[in-house]
């Protein structure tokens, strides 16, 4: 039987050790993979925000190099997959500037008792993701990364290599870690054209896809949960031109909590997603709507991205962020996850608001430290 350590999706709810348990997270893409001087504050004010999850990138995929070289788009250095130019097949870095980085990120958030959803590949260039694979392949398309056989297989071995590596820092297998609270198969998947397009055949590809790799993650990992990592779209009107909606990205999120081996649903927030609708009332609205599909499902939804740019004010962006986890409350959500957190740089100084929704102190949302103090009371008094 799994062990009791590890957070489990049960209807609606997750819940650990037989209690409830409500994600009070945050977002970071650069906590795996940053040097121990970005990594450690970043910790420190998820703990102090009392956040219980933690969102970050378990992939870093580069371009060609020789074994023990650094790829030229690595990350100030650090690489975790790439390819091989002694072999021509793609490699994994399992040293230092590898995968020790990931090892330590698991331990530490660990013993801050935070748990971390690592998506497994990008669907945007950022980091390397589905692009890098289909260069290494010479396809293109980012359908092919869901329909090639070379493709899918390195996929494969990537998060076969993953789950099997023992962390240098705990001695544990990856698959057995409980700081782990989920594997995501990538960060906002979606299957159109080379150009953006709508696909004929797009969201039974995706749908396919990720039928095959949750049953594949399933039969090596027996412990983690498995999310897709999607950002929610649904395909309700048919007919109609709302892209949220229609499914024009390939993407419908009712029928990917359908798949069995998928055990959560996830929805990403952001008032450019609608620009027409008051920020508030959209997030609200699409707060209670994934929600509902996930109970219809019968099975947790996350809220794991949401923001809003800092351009109003810390008070209004506060007062939205009040009324979005309101609605995961009264709505008995699983919980959501701020888009996103962020601390010192290397040199000392705040890390870049490159997009304009980053949160760097606990001071900034009181709503968020008051949404991890009810998550935190509900877990520990068995609450809903």
């Amino acid at each position: 039987m799994p062990d009791s350590s590890f957070v489990r999706a049960g209807g609606p709810q997750f819940s650990l050790g037989g209690q409830p348990f409500r994600v009070a997270g945050a977002n970071n893409y650069y906590l795996a993979s940053a040097p121990d001087s970005m990594v450690g504050p970043v910790l420190d004010l998820a703990a102090q925000i009392g956040l219980n999850v933690l969102r970050t990138w378990a992939f870093l995929d580069c371009g060609s190099a020789a074994p023990g070289t650094a790829p030229a788009n690595a990350k100030s250095g650090a690489y975790f997959h790439y390819l091989n130019s002694a072999t021509g097949n793609p490699d994994f870095n399992d040293g230092p500037d590898g995968l020790e980085l990931l090892d330590r990120t698991i331990s530490l958030a660990e013993q801050k008792g935070i748990r971390l959803i690592l998506p497994l590949v990008n669907y945007w260039d950022d980091f390397g993701g589905m692009d890098q694979y289909l260069q290494w392949f010479g396809v293109t398309g980012h359908d092919q990364f869901y329909r090639n056989p070379d493709v899918k297989n390195a996929y494969r071995e990537y998060v076969e290599h993953l789950l099997l590596r023992v962390n240098i820092q705990t001695g544990r297998q990856y698959r057995d870690e409980p700081g782990i609270l989920a594997w995501e198969l990538a960060n906002e998947p979606r299957c159109v054209d080379p150009a953006g397009n709508p696909l004929p055949d797009g969201i039974d590809t995706l749908l396919a896809w990720v039928d095959e790799m949750t049953s594949f993650i399933k039969s090596l990992d027996a412990n983690h949960l498995i999310g897709v990592g999607d950002e929610g779209y649904f395909r309700h009107d048919f007919a109609g031109g709302n892209a949220l909606y229609n499914g024009r990205f390939g993407v419908d999120c009712e029928r990917l909590m359908g798949i069995p081996t998928v055990d959560f649903g996830t929805c990403h927030l952001y008032p450019d997603y609608s620009p027409a609708e008051s920020p508030v009332e959209f997030g609200a609205r699409w707060i209670a709507e994934h929600i509902q599909a996930g109970q219809r499902a019968n099975k947790p939804m996350l809220i794991e991205e949401y923001g809003l740019k800092i351009d109003s004010g810390k008070a209004s962006r506060d007062a939205a962020f009040q009324t979005w986890l309101g609605q995961v409350t009264a709505n008995s959500g699983a919980g959501a996850a701020v888009w996103m957190i962020a601390a010192a740089n290397v040199d000392g100084q705040p890390y870049p608001d490159y997009d304009h929704y980053t949160v760097y102190s606990a001071e900034d949302v009181p709503s968020i430290c008051a949404f991890a103090r009810a998550a935190l009371t509900a877990g520990a008094s068995g609450g809903s």
